[in-house]
């Protein structure tokens, strides 16, 4: 299912703006600030709650404005669904179809959202919780046990850590549970990271790169099991009073030629790269039977006219409603693009 309309109202720049997306590849043109992000932003909201830049929800309203509305539709005939989202004086407040939601959360599972900014690739570089993130995104939304699990792996790792703070030896009893639940799901990262990684090879080689783009699950407990590590590991978790191994470290590194990425890889690869493995998850999303929405805002600016041209290809062909945005209309784009002009916050007629 892909989103059909969106009304937008004192979102950022946006007064009054109401938008008919295609169903593939969307990009929004514009100069700077004329409210590209801001549309992207309004879609952000209504399915996660999230907005794209720093401030949350009470900055993303527009000047002046007490309240901020997004109405949605997603999906078409009996499946379809009107989505709300409306943040105020009094909090935020989601709705489905009319109906009041406590959170995000039953959007969040039928509309998967993918944000790529110009910075993700040094994020994704940089941060392990950012690589982990996106990880866990493509697994809650491909494999129906991970939430569960992953809940009560942080129960477990949450009263583990009391207790090692208490300093009586008591977070022991913990080890068995929190192991058996660890190792579950690091069975979900490898049987996703099989999965993906064909893809991730395909798309970097799509998108131009020069070399040969390989990433690798890496576990803080390899050789041994997480219950072992664990008990090897206790003098230290008593020491700094939390859990050092565990589900919780689990992690992804990137090489170029069988060299770590962030050492030989130039900015241009490393975009490509890590747009590579991006894309690769919202295949394997659109794989398991849900259309994701890719949200790009100007992410191949920095790209050359080749690759560029291969990235809104890659974006038509990866199985998502793709929204991305440019400051100038980009050539060479892929047949049954929609392209919409934005200026001072709205859609000229």
């Amino acid at each position: 299912m892909t989103f059909q309309r969106l009304d937008a109202e004192n979102v950022r720049c946006l007064v009054n703006v109401a938008w008919t997306p295609g169903e593939g590849l969307n990009v929004i043109v514009g100069p700077n600030g004329a409210g590209k992000t801001s549309v992207l932003e309004a879609v952000s909201l209504v399915a996660t709650g999230r907005v794209m830049r720093a401030g949350g929800s009470v900055a993303a309203r527009r000047r002046g404005s007490e309240r901020l509305r997004v109405t949605a539709e997603y999906g078409k005939g009996l499946e379809k669904t009107v989505v709300g989202y409306e943040s105020g004086p009094d909090g935020r407040v989601w709705a489905m179809d009319g109906q009041p939601q406590r959170s995000a959360l039953a959007i969040v599972e039928r509309v998967p959202v993918m944000v790529l900014t110009p910075d993700a690739h040094h994020v994704a570089l940089q941060d392990p919780a950012a690589r982990r993130a996106a990880t866990h995104w493509a697994l809650f939304h491909v494999e129906p046990l991970f939430l569960d699990m992953w809940r009560r792996y942080q129960r477990i790792l949450r009263q583990r850590n009391a207790a090692l703070r208490q300093g009586d030896g008591v977070y022991r009893m913990f080890d068995h549970g929190l192991a058996q639940v660890g190792e579950s799901l690091a069975g979900l990262w490898v049987r996703l990271y099989a999965s993906v990684s064909p893809l991730f090879t395909q798309y970097a080689e799509r998108l131009g790169l020069e070399g040969l783009a390989t990433v690798r699950m890496r576990s803080p407990w390899e050789g041994s099991s997480l219950e072992e590590a664990l008990r090897a590991g206790q003098a230290t978790d008593e020491r700094l009073g939390y859990t050092q191994l565990g589900a919780h470290r689990l992690d992804l590194k990137f090489f170029l030629d069988e060299h770590p990425l962030q050492t030989v890889g130039s900015h241009g690869q490393q975009k490509v790269i890590i747009s590579a493995w991006r894309l690769a998850l919202a295949q394997r999303v659109a794989r398991s039977g849900k259309t994701p929405t890719l949200l790009v805002d100007d992410v191949p600016a920095e790209l050359d006219r080749v690759r560029r041209a291969a990235f809104f290809t890659v974006l038509q062909d990866c199985g998502a409603q793709a929204m991305a945005t440019a400051t100038e209309d980009p050539p060479s784009l892929p047949a049954g693009t929609e392209v919409f002009h934005v200026e001072q916050g709205r859609f000229p007629t």
